[in-house]
């Protein structure tokens, strides 16, 4: 005869850490009308116990929908299940459980050697092991499919949960969306997968369509719940940045480094007077005469090659400064939607050309970097300089930016690839005087409107 619970519901865990776990709160998980029966996670569980409340057994009732009567209302036959488990007589006090798995399972999983969850056949031995039935005999191993306490705060008012060694990323995705307080469904497959929004004009538009080939599996759960899209991003329009570096500036990222300034150059375009703080402190061991001296020349030459711009306007830094600190730079942009670049793994690939304006040889050089910036810079960072030279050289520097990010959230998705070129970025000066008579840094400036 089975009789009914009307006590306290009793529970696996003892009445002291029950009383310690329990909130005495209702959570509604995915969504206010998430009917119970409605998700294929969802069972009911019965528990059996003697009449002086030890416990028996627990049978889990799967696809609860079929104990559901016309009028909506759960009907369960106790007897029936009892005795189609073995249990055809004597007293029994029943409780039923009402649960829905939002990560984990009571159920158990066969594992292989790399820890990944093994679906084939199976041949279990005489020795109790578990092996592969596909001619390898590869050790299976048997694993809760669940998660374990790792550790319970003194004051018992926090958790720690951890993984079993299960290699499994459904796995490992439940078990990150504990902290979340809400189901996230993830495709059955890694890879590409295609959401098709009806109004993607609309910033909160909520209407989509699924491709035919989607690894994305839409069941029961979703009803009355929210569709969550985690690492979501717009697919950019990058077709109008072209040749003219359309969206993009490059500029120097300090003013100072090494203990000397980093110039802004000859950036006026009518006018032939330069900054006179052109080559202060520029860093190429002259004193304050000298500076004043370099300045001189160079209006000198800007006015007789027709107010031309000296070094096309190129940031100018001295020999010392160079190789102590390299040219720090940024990469910035002013249009919001390439901000998004930041948050897709991007990498920079800088391909320096050194002219030397005397003898016009080049040489080519390359820096990586990785860096997101701060603000309008995407990308920032130091572009180191090797001593290609000696202190009588002077360099004028183009810059060939190759910035690469991927086209979705993982790497996978492929990468898009933008060129971003600045021809003439910076100037490095040779020394002011080498020698008695011999003046580099001069000679270089009067060849820096002649490239």
């Amino acid at each position: 005869m089975a009789h009914f619970l009307d006590k306290k519901s009793k529970s696996r865990i003892s009445d002291a850490d029950y009383n310690i776990l329990s909130t005495g709160k209702k959570v509604t998980l995915g969504g206010e009308n998430n009917t119970f029966g409605k998700s294929s996670r969802d069972y009911i569980e019965m528990n059996i116990f003697t009449t002086t409340g030890t416990f028996l057994d627990s049978i889990r009732l799967n696809e609860p929908n079929q104990y559901v009567n016309s009028i909506g209302n759960f009907e369960i036959n106790p007897g029936v299940i009892l005795r189609r488990n073995g249990y055809f007589s004597g007293d029994y006090e029943i409780e039923f459980n009402f649960f829905r798995e939002i990560a984990g399972s009571n159920q158990t999983v066969l594992v292989d050697e790399q820890k990944k969850i093994y679906n084939g056949d199976f041949n279990v031995l005489i020795d109790g092991s578990i092996v592969k039935d596909d001619g390898s005999n590869e050790t299976l191993e048997e694993i809760d499919y669940k998660y374990f306490i790792h550790q319970i705060s003194n004051d018992k008012q926090e958790v720690r949960l951890a993984t079993l060694p299960i290699n499994n990323l459904n796995y490992k995705k439940e078990f990150e969306s504990l902290g979340d307080g809400k189901s996230v469904i993830y495709p059955a497959n890694v890879g590409n997968d295609n959401l098709q929004f009806d109004n993607p004009s609309i910033k909160n538009s909520s209407d989509f369509k699924i491709s035919d080939n989607s690894n994305i599996q839409i069941d029961d759960r979703l009803i009355g719940g929210k569709l969550v899209i985690n690492d979501a991003y717009e697919i950019m329009d990058l077709s109008s940045l072209g040749i003219n570096n359309d969206g993009f500036a490059i500029t120097r990222g300090k003013t100072r480094v090494g203990g000397a300034n980093i110039h802004i150059g000859d950036q006026r375009t009518d006018e032939t007077i330069l900054f006179r703080d052109t080559f202060k402190d520029v860093g190429n061991d002259s004193k304050d005469s000298q500076e004043e001296d370099m300045y001189d020349h160079a209006v000198e030459a800007k006015e007789g090659n027709g107010g031309l711009r000296l070094f096309d306007g190129a940031f100018i830094m001295g020999y010392v400064t160079a190789r102590k600190g390299g040219f720090p730079f940024k990469l910035e942009t002013t249009i919001t939607e390439l901000q998004k670049i930041k948050k897709l793994d991007p990498k920079l690939e800088i391909k320096l050309t050194a002219k030397d304006l005397i003898s016009n040889q080049t040489v080519e050089f390359i820096s990586k970097q990785n860096k997101t910036g701060k603000g309008n810079a995407l990308m920032q960072g130091v572009i180191p300089l090797p001593d290609i030279g000696n202190r009588d050289t002077g360099f004028l520097y183009d810059a060939e930016f190759k910035l690469t990010f991927n086209k979705g959230s993982d790497e996978s998705d492929g990468r898009n690839t933008i060129t971003i070129s600045k021809p003439n970025l910076f100037a490095v000066l040779p020394d002011y005087k080498r020698g008695k008579d011999t003046f580099p840094a001069n000679r270089f400036i009067e060849q820096g409107f002649n490239f």
